[in-house]
C-alpha cells in the first residue's frame, strides 16, 4: 500500500534573490520499530541576487522531517522517497517548497475479529435540584467506542456488552448502522 505525506515549509535567505538558477533535494529519511519516520531534507542549489549578475551563489537548508505512521499500518518494510517537489520564490527572500514523501510498501495491520475499542472516562454530572449539590455529585462513567465491523447488528452488539436499547439509544443514534460506524457502549451505568 502507498500513502503520500504532504510536506510544506518556507526557507529564508539572509539577502534578497532574483532567481533560483538550480536546486537539488535530498534526504534522509527512514522508519524506526516505533512507527516513525524521521530524518531530514537536504535542499541544495544556486541563486542570482540580480538579473544581470553573472556570480551565482550556494545555498543549503537541512530542513528536519518527523511524522507519527498510524499503528494501524505496519512501517517494518516501508520504502520512504520522494514522490514529488516544487517551489517557489515569495517576496524576494523566501524559498517555499512543497514536497511530497511516499510510503511504500506499508501494510495494514489485520486483526483476527477484535474489537477495535477506546476506553473514555467523562465527567457525567447527575441531575440535582440545586447547583451546588450538582457540582459536589460527579459521577465518573466509563464508556467503550465500538467500531461496528462486516456482519454486525445492533442486536449482537446488544448481545455482546449485555446492554438493553435503551442503554445504547442514550448516547447513539442507532436507527441504521454501517460498516466503520463508532458506537458509545456505557460500561459501569
Amino acid at each position: 500500500m502507498k500513502k503520500i505525506v504532504p510536506f510544506k515549509h518556507d526557507l529564508f535567505f539572509k539577502e534578497n534573490i532574483d532567481e533560483i538558477t538550480s536546486i537539488s533535494l535530498e534526504h534522509t529519511l527512514k522508519s524506526d520499530s516505533n512507527n516513525q519516520i524521521s530524518g531530514e531534507f537536504i535542499i541544495t542549489g544556486e541563486y542570482k541576487i540580480t538579473k544581470q549578475s553573472i556570480n551565482v551563489d550556494k545555498f543549503e537548508f537541512n530542513v528536519p522531517f518527523f511524522i507519527t505512521v498510524d499503528e494501524k499500518y505496519d512501517t517494518s518494510d516501508v520504502v520512504v522517497d520522494i514522490e514529488d517537489f516544487y517551489y517557489e520564490t515569495i517576496d524576494s527572500n523566501c524559498l517555499s517548497i512543497s514536497i511530497e514523501v511516499l510510503l511504500d510498501n506499508l501494510t495494514e495491520v489485520i486483526r483476527n475479529n477484535e474489537d477495535i475499542v477506546e476506553e473514555i472516562v467523562v465527567n457525567n454530572i447527575i441531575d440535582d435540584e440545586k447547583k451546588e449539590e450538582e457540582i459536589n455529585n460527579v459521577d465518573y462513567v466509563t464508556y467503550k467506542i465500538y467500531i461496528v465491523k462486516e456482519n454486525d447488528t445492533i442486536d449482537t452488539i446488544l448481545n455482546k456488552y449485555k446492554k438493553t436499547k435503551e442503554d445504547i439509544e442514550k448516547y447513539n443514534n442507532i436507527e441504521t448502522i454501517n460498516i466503520g460506524d463508532k458506537i458509545i457502549i456505557p460500561t459501569n451505568d
